[in-house]
């Protein structure tokens, strides 16, 4: 018997191939938020992870909150989330 909802183990593989997959193409992991389903990428290697799972993208989106915008993708059903300096128009 398995005290773990089915989906977990799905969830759980997904979500360690992409932080692999990521780290093996050089883009740098920052964070890891399992629980939250989201993986923190450093702002300076975003050129390198849209040129390496540009065609997984899905769910493009940002959010701006003071001098900060929080750019969020969906790869894999994994939020990847980068941190970047609001441009004065979007604030």
């Amino acid at each position: 018997m398995s005290i773990l909802a089915d989906e977990f183990p799905i969830k759980l593989c997904a979500f360690n191939e992409l932080t692999r997959d990521m780290r093996d193409a050089g883009v740098t992991v920052e964070r890891l938020e399992f629980a939250d389903n989201k993986i923190f990428i450093s702002p300076l290697c975003v050129d390198l992870m849209s040129r390496r799972f540009g065609h997984e993208l899905r769910g493009v989106r940002y959010a701006t909150v003071g001098r900060r915008t929080r750019n969020t993708v969906t790869i894999r059903g994994v939020d990847v989330i980068w941190l970047s300096m609001a441009k004065e128009q979007d604030q």
